[in-house]
């Protein structure tokens, strides 16, 4: 008897419903994009991204103690981490390229992602994949819940159903409500448009003043006043 090897292409898994899956593991927003037009040749072998987003709980808060909001970023991003890996193995075991990029918060880890991770910001899969835009703070805004979540990517190869209309001009209008609290005077009221990303939306340097300031305050390197003030996905929040 001759036995034959046989390369049998991955169809285990149901990329139609993949988005559910992933909310089951806890994201609350999910999005597939096609990121390859200006990545990084690092990661130009893993060409579509999987954008993860959880939001934060519903609170009331005095934007007079920043601290607050830090302390609920590390739990979220955390979990994000958690379920990174399980998206990972999942493509991995299918046969898939999976690289998780790691939350913001986690940017000072000593392993060689995080040393990399700003070659591919999270913005980038968030609006690629059709979850939202750029705000006038510089912060990713969704339209369900503003700018009140923490985000985590995962690059692939994988055949994903890729969203066809990718966010590439800000939804933010006439508001102005994160330039009038911020207490640096640091956003600038610019409109981001994708075509001019290289336009400055911030005064990174009264931004990260007030940071120190705060620092010297609260005892945290934060402030998160932007956050808190959008309207944007407010009233939904609180619905949920």
């Amino acid at each position: 008897m001759i036995f034959v090897r046989v390369k049998i292409p991955y169809p285990f898994l149901d990329f139609e419903n993949l988005d559910l899956r992933i909310k089951k593991m806890g994201a609350d927003l999910v999005g597939f994009g096609d990121v390859s037009s200006g990545l990084a040749s690092e990661f130009s072998h893993i060409p579509k991204a999987i954008a993860l987003g959880i939001k934060y709980p519903v609170f009331e808060v005095d934007i007079r103690t920043p601290h607050y909001f830090l302390n609920r970023s590390f739990s979220i991003d955390n979990r994000l981490q958690e379920i990174q890996k399980k998206v990972a193995a999942v493509l991995r075991n299918n046969g898939w390229r999976a690289l998780p990029i790691p939350p913001d918060s986690h940017r000072e880890n000593s392993s060689f992602i995080a040393r990399i991770y700003h070659l591919f910001p999270h913005k980038t899969a968030a609006t690629c994949s059709g979850l939202g835009w750029i705000g006038k703070s510089g912060l990713l805004i969704s339209q369900e819940f503003g700018p009140r979540l923490n985000w985590a990517t995962v690059l692939t190869n994988a055949p994903l159903m890729l969203n066809s209309h990718p966010v590439t001009s800000s939804q933010c209008g006439n508001c102005h409500c994160c330039v009038d609290a911020c207490p640096a005077g640091a956003i600038r009221n610019v409109l981001w448009e994708r075509k001019n990303s290289y336009e400055p939306l911030i005064d990174v340097q009264r931004c990260f003043a007030q940071l120190q300031k705060n620092k010297e305050l609260y005892g945290y390197f934060s402030c998160g006043v932007c956050v808190m003030v959008c309207p944007q996905g407010v009233s939904k929040q609180k619905s949920k």
